[in-house]
């Protein structure tokens, strides 16, 4: 058994693909077929059972992938330790974060990293929720930022399977209408006035998509939702509806719109996730640091 196999085993179980994991690892296709085919000989089992959608571990695959995960975060470790990574990490990571992060708190979190950790280089991949999770978990982040659900059993929050995730920071949500929007001078305002309302909301996968849906079901009505964007509030201001967005997002710069709490409140928690048993290299475990650092000031968990 080589490690290059391991790599090639954990890639095509990652993105669940075959042609896909061959672009990613730069080989031929029928290569890959042949390395892993060659392992699932000499373990004595089936790795992968091909399905309607394509392929899924086997049960003896998914305990291989567990241990293949582990031996080649372990071998990483090692040739990271010698050429001194651990202590002084040099190199790039690859992070995804919400787009309303992107526009708000990251730019200046960047800044203040980038003159801790000059040797690190940081490269932002912009989406929602949904599809950075995924992302991450095809191995195609090392760390995501996004919004995070709290499943109301002693208000721990539970991840996604499989994922890893530290709380960082809660937003307070607020209502945002135009100017001269006949809600305009409420102070506050609940959800269920506002049935007949148009919204502007960020895009399907949205965590703050997710939850302003499930708050106006629990009211007994469906949001009709006109725009989707990853700019709301820029729609919002020309009067083509009303939209919920972090405090913070709906006072950044921009054309001028009113803001009224909700009552009763909303807010969203947005945390850091990563891959349980996945390595993380010096560079990204820095990262994560720096997070909870900077970060901890502004939690009210």
């Amino acid at each position: 058994m080589e490690l290059r196999q391991l790599a090639y085993f954990v890639e095509v179980a990652r993105l669940k693909n075959f042609t896909k994991a061959a672009e990613r690892l730069r080989i031929a296709q029928p290569a890959l077929s042949q390395q892993i085919k060659k392992l699932e000989q000499e373990l004595g089992i089936k790795l992968f059972k091909r399905t309607g959608r394509g392929i899924t571990l086997t049960e003896g695959g998914e305990q291989f992938f567990i241990g293949a995960e582990k031996i080649l975060a372990e071998a990483q470790m090692a040739k990271d330790s010698v050429k001194g990574f651990i202590n002084f990490p040099q190199g790039k990571i690859m992070v995804g974060a919400l787009e309303s992060l992107v526009q708000t708190r990251l730019p200046s979190l960047l800044t203040a990293f980038s003159k801790e950790h000059p040797g690190i280089k940081v490269f932002i991949r912009e989406n929602t929720t949904e599809p950075l999770l995924e992302a991450l978990k095809k191995g195609e982040l090392d760390l995501a930022l996004a919004h995070s659900e709290v499943i109301h059993t002693n208000t721990d929050l539970i991840p996604p399977k499989g994922l890893y995730s530290k709380p960082l920071y809660k937003d307070e949500l607020v209502l945002v209408v135009a100017e001269g929007h006949p809600l305009e001078k409420r102070k506050t305002i609940s959800i269920r006035e506002l049935r007949d309302e148009s919204f502007v909301s960020f895009k399907e996968g949205s965590g703050i998509r997710s939850q302003l849906l499930v708050t106006c079901n629990r009211e007994g009505f469906e949001p009709l939702i006109t725009y989707e964007c990853a700019s709301p509030r820029t729609l919002v201001a020309e009067g083509l509806g009303v939209s919920v967005l972090p405090r913070l997002m709906a006072e950044s710069p921009g054309p001028s719109i009113s803001i009224l709490k909700l009552d009763p409140p909303l807010s969203r928690l947005v945390s850091v996730f990563y891959m349980e048993g996945r390595y993380l290299s010096p560079c990204a475990k820095a990262f994560l640091r720096f997070m909870e650092s900077y970060f901890i000031s502004e939690k009210e968990f």
